[in-house]
Parts: structure tokens; sequence; C-alpha cells
């Protein structure tokens, strides 16, 4: 019973977690903000 508590606990945890980065990126892809083509490697 223990292990299935903390196992939730933690999965809750780590759900939370990407999607607070799902909301962030899709906020940066709202105000265009797009580092990978303000890189120059074409040397």
């Amino acid at each position: 019973m223990l292990n299935f508590l903390i196992g939730l606990f933690l999965g809750a945890n780590v759900s939370l977690f990407l999607y607070a980065c799902v909301l962030a990126g899709a906020k940066l892809e709202k105000e265009d903000y797009e580092p990978c083509q303000k890189k120059d490697t074409t040397g």
C-alpha cells in the first residue's frame, strides 16, 4: 500500500512537471521565440 501511495505521488508530480513544460513551450511559441533560427552555424 505504501508503494502505491509513493508511486501515485511521484507520478502526479512528474505529470504536473511535464504539463508545466508543455505550457511554457506553448507560451514561447506564441511569442515567436525561435532560438534555433537565431544561430548561424553555416560557418
